[in-house]
């Protein structure tokens, strides 16, 4: 099967940044290019270790292993020929080059503990809003390239942290934190040694953005909009970080609603309040 990217999925694929998430609104193509882009590390730099995870098994499966683009589909070749072989109890692909693409899981808070002893070159996270921030910054903690041998055209890039999500779930606020509030879309950021020190970039995706869905399927961008809630047609089909589901103003948009700081004047009333938000 052809592994063409399209323009958005492109700029992911060769950006500089170092620590990437890519995604937004519902339909943008991000569990395609990260697989495109677990199987180009794996088949560029022998010996890489490429760890691709999602929170639980069953999402794991129906998301990665399953369907017209899944790595089976996109491996084929490989896996006749007998060149990639696939173990089934270790869920990981081996490449000629002595290449290995883990597919994991992390269910419980704890499961990360699984692989504190792994040294991951590349790590992939599909739908990083369904992860805890604990999770998140265990697993990026692993991330390092001592002893790989790097191509020249690569050294810049690696180790490397690939994140795809949609708004909303659990992780939502420090996904939206660590990635969105503090620098404008597209722009590459080194950040501090408590944030890890990485190159971060935000690459924002619509369904617009994924051409292929369009044509094949023009009625999904309507399913969409009948969420219904307000809150989840913004998330969904317009990736809109500053809303999440069950929020108590629902209506509130940052363009209508927010103004640019201003001096306050000292006569104006000022009061203040406190929820304990219990």
């Amino acid at each position: 099967m052809s592994l063409d990217l399209q323009e958005k999925q492109s700029i992911a694929f060769l950006t500089p940044a170092t620590e990437i998430l890519y995604g937004g609104a519902a339909g943008g193509g991000k569990s395609f290019w990260e697989r495109v882009s677990a199987i180009r590390w794996c088949l560029e730099i022998p010996g890489i270790q490429v760890y691709l995870f999602r929170r639980t098994l069953p999402d794991l499966r129906d998301n990665h292993l399953r369907g017209p683009t899944s790595f089976f589909v996109m491996l084929e070749k490989g896996l006749k020929t007998g060149q990639i072989k696939y173990r089934a109890q270790e869920n990981e692909f081996e490449f000629p080059n002595s290449a290995m693409l883990h597919l994991c899981y992390c269910d419980s808070e704890n499961d990360v503990e699984k692989y504190r002893g792994a040294e991951i070159h590349v790590l992939l996270m599909d739908e990083l809003t369904h992860f805890s921030e604990y999770q998140y910054r265990f697993l990026r903690s692993r991330v390092r390239v001592a002893g790989l041998v790097i191509p020249d055209q690569y050294k810049a890039r690696l180790p490397r942290v690939e994140t795809a999500s949609n708004p909303g779930s659990i992780g939502h606020a420090w996904v939206k934190r660590t990635f969105i509030t503090p620098r404008p879309p597209m722009e590459i950021w080194r950040t501090g040694p408590e944030e890890g020190g990485m190159l971060r970039q935000f690459i924002p995706a619509k369904l617009s953005d994924n051409k292929y869905l369009m044509e094949e399927d023009p009625q999904y961008a309507d399913r969409l909009r009948g969420l219904g809630a307000d809150s989840l047609v913004r998330a969904m089909l317009e990736g809109d970080w500053d809303i999440i589901a069950g929020q108590a103003f629902e209506k509130l948009r940052r363009e209508t609603h927010c103004l640019e700081p201003f001096e306050i004047p000292e006569d104006w009333l000022r009061f203040g309040s406190l929820d304990w938000g219990s």
